[in-house]
């Protein structure tokens, strides 16, 4: 890999920890964002995130060579190549990014489709669950290229990493496609399928999201429509890619190959972005964060915002809230 590519994921692995620091100082500075169910799925991605900007660091292929560090001998030796050397530390916080983004276009589903039923249904213990699972599927998603590498003694009895090939043709083909459908294809599909859901919804009932609280929870729809579209996008050609090597047609190590992987890390540090630039609420926390002599000014407007809001979504004591207000409502505060 060429030394300027290496540069660039220096540059994407720094922005990765820097940009999901600041989000997690975020919520956690604001911990009233974790008492809803998607607030609590943006924690879980932007560590996801940090972790993968950590993982550009300290994978031998991106940044300081694969040659540069010496393998050990022993247990720290398998392993450094089977979950560092190999990539599967990195590609697995993929798969866990891919999969939560589909939890979160679920919980936004949720929300505005069945809303009566959203905060019945997700709870913050099935919340917190929903987020092991997801972790734990995507480990064993990716646990077969744990035995596709090891360390063992080369011609002059120094340990290094050896790749293994465990299967070949159609076998190899099979399980490279069921790989790639169950790692990727999947979940964007879920996603996919529940956000034109939402969509249709919305379209079938424009005036309930002309109010304050339904343009607020548009906002919100809007960020996860961005960060799935954006994550299938820096996605996808790695993935498949990686799928026609397994057919013979792509050969790995090539600059095509490097930009792939390249794509799929820039991925870890723009969720941060996406949050800061469509939601009000993200980007007022950042300012505060990050500008705090802007303070005053910054309280001023919430406040002038409140009372707006207040006004606008006054709701007499004795009226009955529907399941379209109820949608609407959901949208705004999840």
């Amino acid at each position: 890999m060429k030394a300027g590519i290496r540069v660039l994921f220096g540059i994407i692995g720094s922005l990765a920890i820097i940009n999901n620091s600041l989000l997690l100082v975020v919520i956690f500075r604001n911990r009233a964002l974790l008492k809803t169910p998607y607030n609590r799925l943006v924690l879980s991605l932007a560590i996801t995130d940090l972790i993968t900007g950590i993982g550009i660091f300290v994978t031998p292929s991106y940044i300081i060579g694969p040659d540069s560090i010496k393998v050990s001998s022993g247990g720290f030796g398998q392993f450094f190549c089977r979950v560092i050397y190999s990539q599967y530390l990195v590609f697995t916080l993929g798969i866990v990014s891919v999969y939560t983004v589909a939890c979160m276009a679920m919980d936004r589903w949720l929300a505005v489709v069945r809303p009566t039923k959203y905060k019945t249904i997700l709870t913050k213990s099935r919340v917190n669950i929903c987020v092991l699972c997801v972790w734990i599927l995507s480990v064993l998603l990716n646990a077969p290229h744990l035995m596709e590498i090891t360390a063992t003694s080369g011609s002059d009895r120094k340990e290094q990493c050896l790749w293994i090939v465990l299967t070949g043709g159609t076998t190899r083909r099979v399980v490279a496609f069921l790989e790639f459908v169950g790692k990727f294809f999947l979940p964007l599909l879920v996603a996919a399928v529940t956000l034109v859901s939402i969509y249709n919804h919305v379209k079938s009932s424009p005036a309930l999201f002309q109010t304050n609280r339904g343009k607020a929870g548009l906002r919100l729809l809007r960020m996860c429509l961005l960060t799935a579209v954006i994550l299938g996008v820096s996605w996808f050609p790695n993935q498949l890619y990686y799928l026609l090597f397994k057919y013979d047609i792509t050969r790995m190590d090539t600059p095509l190959h490097h930009f792939t992987v390249f794509m799929c890390m820039f991925n870890s540090c723009v969720n941060p972005l996406i949050y800061c630039l469509s939601n009000k609420m993200y980007r007022r926390y950042f300012t505060l964060l990050l500008c705090p002599w802007h303070r005053a000014r910054v309280t001023e407007m919430e406040m002038t915002a409140c009372d707006s809001v207040s006004r606008a979504n006054e709701i007499r004591p004795t009226q009955t809230i529907g399941p379209s207000e109820a949608s609407v409502t959901n949208m705004a505060i999840a």
